[in-house]
């Protein structure tokens, strides 16, 4: 047992605590690291900052194997937290300052697990190793276009650091910690995964009563403001005709978000979650039922899967039925076959949806295409924080003539092309990076037969190509982010020293068995 173990060996149940008590702590560890720094902002952001840290700093340290339970809480249900104190937010920058705690954890348990990594890295398997350099060499490609990025836009740099790191990050964080604790968090998943569930029915059936509980109300006030004030309404009133009334219209949209329905389409209110973003909240509802398909669970999939088909995020729903699609068709073709015949689905899927997106003149390929025009221009790339939704006044983008030209200026509304133009011929080598991974989660899925293990590593291929259609693909941490995350522990279980080899199903498929346990199983 090394130092690093020896000194959170009080965290590991069975022991001290059961799995139902062990659970609770850690939900309750979660909500205060999550919720503390959010009311102590309103003393100022330095003093939220400090509490921040030195709270990360005390679980990295003390209570590692908390680590993954605790980030996935905090991207679920930071902005809850914040909408409740909203009435008390002043300003527009103080809501995008109080947003961004969420990272500042990510990245302070990253230094510390990383850093811990650095200094016992003999004592990891040498494939565990291997996996963490190529992990490296991505973070070490974007840290090189954020330093060019500062030279035109620190901002903008900054917050695409943010976006196109996290992901890494949170693949670090969760290996490394498999691969030292035999981990027992499948409770506090479960709760977790059912919680925002029990949520989004709630706002189906209660939506402006349960904004105007939490004041949820006065964070979309704050949300559209920036829109509101820049005319974006009017705007789309004179073009469309469509007049908004308050801000609950703003997320009323065409049923699977789709203009294709043409003047028959249904339109519905988009759920937002409790973390206040309707795409991140699908593709987290879309993490978890992957989770409990890994144990052939029905249940989540029964009270997931309207709330996905409501929010209308093709990306989520393709998540969903591809990977479970592709895990059945392993069994039926092999492994081996299986993975050939998936990549040549994907690229079947990424050039349709270009080819319909192209005579739709839908955004997000008109976006692609502006950022592959922008990569062919610069095929070294123009650095973080250039083009990209985030570093523009969308309000602003002429969209008539950027149908018309059949691209945008820059790219926009596409990960994979924002990626491409701001980090040219180098976000190549970070996209076959993240590719690499799930392709060693696959082959280790071939060897051992784990379900989660095969589920997840076509899951992250596929949101790879959802990439292509949008930004929150790749840059939302609950999508990208949540399914790196659970590849890091999949694969630091595996790899973990003297872990046993040949087991048909790992612990990591612990994370799955609340679903599997409800679903009769």
């Amino acid at each position: 047992m090394t130092s690093f173990e020896k000194s959170a060996t009080w965290t590991e149940p069975p022991g001290a605590l059961s799995g139902f008590s062990w659970a609770v702590a850690t939900i309750a560890v979660a909500a205060v690291v999550t919720g503390l720094p959010i009311l102590a902002h309103l003393s100022g952001q330095p003093v939220g900052i400090a509490i921040c840290f030195v709270l990360v700093l005390l679980v990295a340290v003390f209570a590692t194997p908390m680590l993954p339970v605790v980030l996935v809480f905090s991207y679920l249900f930071q902005n809850l937290f914040v909408a409740f104190v909203s009435p008390e937010i002043l300003d527009l920058n103080e809501f995008k300052a109080i947003r961004g705690y969420n990272f500042l954890l990510t990245a302070t348990a990253w230094m510390v697990v990383v850093f811990r990594y650095w200094i016992d890295r003999g004592s990891f398997d040498r494939r565990f190793r291997a996996l963490m350099n190529v992990s490296f060499l991505g973070l070490g490609l974007v840290g090189l276009y954020f330093a060019i990025g500062l030279t035109s836009s620190p901002t903008n740099a900054a917050i695409y650091l943010r976006n196109i790191a996290t992901p890494l990050m949170l693949f670090d964080i969760f290996a490394v910690v498999a691969a030292q604790f035999r981990l027992t968090i499948h409770t506090a998943f479960a709760a977790m995964a059912y919680a925002i569930v029990a949520y989004g029915y709630a706002e189906l059936f209660f939506h402006e009563p349960l904004l105007r509980l939490v004041n949820g109300d006065v964070y979309l006030q704050l949300l559209n403001k920036q829109a509101h004030d820049a005319g974006v309404w009017v705007k789309e009133m004179l073009e469309t005709g469509r007049v908004f009334r308050s801000d609950l219209d703003s997320l009323e949209v065409e049923f699977l978000n789709t203009p294709l329905l043409g003047d028959h389409g249904i339109r519905v209110f988009r759920l937002l979650g409790p973390n206040f973003h309707p795409i991140s909240y699908a593709y987290a509802l879309a993490a978890f039922s992957l989770i409990a398909g890994g144990t052939g669970s029905l249940m989540y999939w029964a009270f997931s899967l309207p709330l996905l088909i409501i929010i209308g995020s093709k990306g989520a729903l393709v998540l969903v039925l591809l990977s479970m699609a592709g895990f059945v068709g392993s069994k039926v073709l092999g492994g081996r076959w299986l993975i050939w015949c998936y990549l040549v689905v994907l690229a079947a899927y990424a050039a349709a949806g270009i080819v319909v997106g192209i005579r739709a003149e839908d955004y997000h390929v008109i976006g692609f295409i502006g950022g592959l025009k922008g990569f062919l221009q610069n095929v070294l790339g123009h650095g973080l924080g250039t083009g990209g939704n985030w570093s523009l006044d969308m309000a602003l983008l002429d969209w008539g003539r950027s149908q018309r030209l059949g691209h945008t200026d820059v790219a926009v509304e596409s990960a994979v092309g924002v990626l491409l133009f701001q980090m040219g011929i180098a976000a190549l080598v970070l996209l076959a990076c993240v590719a690499s991974l799930a392709w060693r989660a696959w082959r280790l899925y071939m060897d051992r037969n784990d379900r989660l293990t095969g589920i997840v590593a076509l899951g992250v291929l596929t949101v790879l190509v959802n990439g292509i259609f949008q930004e929150e693909a790749l840059f939302s941490p609950l999508a990208l982010g949540v399914m790196m995350g659970i590849l890091g522990l999949v694969l630091g279980r595996a790899l973990r020293p003297n872990a046993r080899i040949g087991v048909a199903t790992t612990r990591v498929e612990h994370l799955a068995k609340p679903f599997a346990g409800a679903a009769g199983r």
